[in-house]
């Protein structure tokens, strides 16, 4: 991976890491579902401002940014969400973390092509040490916890897919459309949805404090604008099943941030794990070798 790719990668993990501090202060106030219809409101409108004010038009295929949504952000998301509230916060970012896993295997089919043994073994190298890092945490199973994994699994799969749908329907276009239909198809299914789900726990009476405000605007513009032109950037530039790598980055940033914006500890544990998590990412993104010329 290039550079310039490599960067954009780590800073889609970091944002998207990010991220779920600002959840984590903004969901006791609107809920899960409530929280990522207005990131996806705040983000997509943005994003549709910048790409209006540079004369780009999103209006010839609308249709297909709600299907683009759906399966890059408001299933992926809310599936999650699910997974999150069934499962302790460990396991979740374990399940959450395979997407990777899928994109390769989804990749290998599409290609019709084995996955490099290099590739795997980078692979589990990464879901380890994710594994170790959140080990202190609690890794564990909460109450109804066989809902929990199901859905984690299928948004961890569903959001696989949704780089290869980018990828195949999307090729060619502007990244900030992309970007911006993406998230306004995501909010034209999650806000009916956070609209019927008022006075439910996935979407109480919302109650925001200035801080869950701020947080909310915050995850709007940097996790789901920002973060979202990098992920289809490198969509664009490396194609999904490198970019889907990204998940692997994204529990290790979050701890860091956790442990920066919130205080929470970091043991040698998480050290050991992120040293781990990046020698797989290493190996998973290690360019393969050229066939050789007879």
């Amino acid at each position: 991976m290039r550079a310039r790719s490599l960067l954009a990668l780590l800073g889609c993990g970091a944002l998207f890491g990010l991220s779920y501090v600002f959840v984590r202060v903004a969901a006791p106030s609107v809920g899960p579902v409530g929280v990522t219809a207005v990131r996806t409101v705040v983000g997509g409108g943005l994003l549709w401002a910048v790409a209006t004010a540079r004369g780009l038009h999103l209006h010839r295929i609308g249709w297909a940014y709600v299907g683009l949504g759906a399966v890059s952000a408001a299933v992926p998301w809310s599936l999650i969400a699910l997974a999150t509230a069934r499962l302790d916060a460990g396991t979740s970012a374990v399940v959450n973390a395979s997407s990777p896993v899928f994109a390769l295997l989804v990749g290998s089919v599409l290609d019709r092509r084995r996955p490099t043994a290099t590739g795997l073994l980078g692979m589990t190298m990464a879901l380890g040490g994710i594994a170790v890092v959140m080990s202190s945490r609690g890794v564990g199973l909460g109450p109804g916890w066989q809902v929990g994994l199901v859905a984690g699994v299928i948004g961890a799969l569903v959001f696989a897919v949704g780089g290869f749908v980018a990828a195949c329907r999307f090729a060619g276009m502007p990244v900030l459309v992309v970007a911006a239909g993406q998230q306004l198809g995501a909010a034209a299914l999650l806000v009916p949805a956070a609209l019927l789900l008022v006075g439910s726990g996935l979407a109480p009476r919302p109650h925001p404090t200035a801080h869950a405000v701020v947080a909310l605007l915050l995850l709007g513009v940097l996790g789901s604008g920002v973060a979202y032109l990098l992920f289809y950037w490198l969509i664009e530039h490396e194609g999904p099943v490198r970019t889907a790598v990204v998940n692997l980055v994204v529990p290790v940033s979050g701890v860091v941030w956790s442990a920066v914006l919130l205080g929470e500890p970091v043991g040698w544990s998480d050290a050991g794990g992120v040293v781990l998590t990046a020698a797989g990412v290493a190996l998973v993104l290690r360019p393969a070798p050229l066939p050789e010329v007879p």
